[in-house]
């Protein structure tokens, strides 16, 4: 057995799948732009809109990088 802690891959395969969402990053980017000096306003809908596409990538990738 290995003495060196295992690294979870999770943040970066995050990090990388943002990237493929740009349609629902911009989205939400825009949102919070538009309501920073807005209080009692939430970009949620775009915030889960960006997440829900990040997901979608990061599961087969996650999954495949998951050892028995």
């Amino acid at each position: 057995m290995s003495d060196e802690e295992p690294v979870d891959p999770m943040p970066q395969i995050r990090k990388d799948c943002v990237k493929t969402c740009p349609g629902p990053l911009a989205n939400y980017e825009a949102c919070k732009e538009r309501i920073k000096d807005k209080p009692g306003v939430s970009c949620e809908i775009w915030y889960y809109e960006l997440h829900h596409c990040v997901d979608k990538c990061v599961a087969p990738k996650i999954f495949a990088a998951t050892k028995e």
